[in-house]
């Protein structure tokens, strides 16, 4: 038969194997990040290595003039009949992004702006605001959401795919490799070997800086919960008022660590595969 004493150290050993997995795929996550972040320097007029160049977006080959786009496949669900109407729930099913080709204006040197030809990739990391994406999905009009709904409260659901797009007059980051073409050609931004294709109207270092800091803090924020909480569940003597607290805290992060560990999963999940979401209601 177990003492309560086992009982206790079978149940901490339990909270620990627990966190120590949360913890661990946080740290992945972290390593990730920063690996991305060493990878985007800036690059310069004499760089020929990999890096990410800022500049103003002049021409795009893609469909509507769009230098890159992101697309991302959604699944709707029908959320019934409301006091505020009729509402389709969406859930993301995938991400993809393309660069089509393009130039963008770009000071390599103080005082000297050069267009760069921007080589185009099928597979691309495209980062753009949520606000960007959202304004891209906002709600159709009156008989395309009827279609909509209708498809929605079927078994297959209504599928739609949102696209938004970067196009010339915005400014942008595009990572790769700097080459001339034919040796005194034009100056062209071919991929990097190790760097995956990247547009993005947000700043990619200034977005991994941040991410890292939040996936560092909440890593020592739930290694320093777990030991607070087992520190006052052994506090002697055992199974007494302090220990029992102790114990209740446990309990409680237990229950807790798994759903913060998802959340900042989401929470530093890179821009080209952030969720979306979102709904429709008419």
């Amino acid at each position: 038969m177990l003492t309560r004493e086992v009982m206790g150290l079978l149940a901490l050993a339990i909270l620990w194997v627990n966190t120590l997995l949360v913890v661990a795929a946080a740290a992945k996550d972290l390593a990730v990040l920063a690996e991305r972040r060493r990878q985007l320097r800036p690059l310069g007029a004499v760089d020929r290595g990999a890096g990410v160049l800022l500049g103003l977006v002049v021409r795009g080959d893609g469909p509507g003039g769009a230098l890159a786009s992101q697309r991302i496949e959604q699944i709707g669900r029908s959320a019934g009949e409301t006091k505020k109407g009729r509402g389709i729930i969406f859930a993301d099913r995938a991400f993809s992004g393309e660069i089509f080709g393009g130039s963008m204006r770009v000071e390599l040197e103080p005082g000297r702006a050069e267009e760069i030809e921007i080589a185009p990739s099928k597979s691309a990391e495209i980062w753009l605001p949520l606000e960007d994406l959202r304004a891209a999905s906002g709600v159709p009009p009156a008989p395309r959401f009827n279609a909509a709904y209708e498809d929605a409260r079927k078994a297959r659901g209504f599928s739609r795919t949102v696209t938004a797009s970067i196009e010339p007059g915005k400014t942008a980051w595009i990572s790769g490799a700097l080459e001339r073409d034919r040796g005194d050609g034009p100056l062209r931004l071919a991929p990097a070997r190790g760097l995956p294709p990247i547009a993005s109207t947000l700043d990619p270092r200034a977005v991994c800086a941040k991410k890292i800091a939040l996936s560092t803090a909440s890593i020592g924020a739930i290694l320093a919960l777990a030991a607070g909480s087992t520190a006052v569940a052994l506090h002697r003597p055992h199974f007494e008022l302090v220990s029992s607290i102790g114990g209740a805290l446990c309990l409680l992060f237990f229950l807790l660590v798994q759903p913060a560990g998802t959340a900042l999963r989401d929470a530093v999940r890179l821009p080209s595969r952030a969720f979306l979401r979102g709904e429709w209601r008419l």
